[in-house]
């Protein structure tokens, strides 16, 4: 139980990480990690709230990311 909410953190914390990076770095890579890890995280932690909102984050930031980096370069 103990390992697997490390674990569960730990999905969380590189989830975030990435969906932050999606804006500025590496928004296509990034942002897909993001939403793997939502999907992770929702169908084999069963996080639905954490899941389903890197998601949503991970697939805005790498779109907006990618438009951010298109106007300014």
């Amino acid at each position: 139980m103990r390992n697997e909410k490390n674990c569960k953190s730990l999905l969380i914390t590189i989830g975030w990480i990435n969906a932050l990076f999606a804006f500025v770095f590496f928004q296509l890579f990034c942002g897909i990690i993001a939403v793997c890890m939502g999907i992770v995280l929702k169908s084999d932690y069963h996080a639905e709230k954490h899941g389903l909102t890197l998601i949503i984050v991970g697939i805005i930031g790498g779109i907006a990311g990618w438009i951010l980096n298109y106007l300014y370069f």
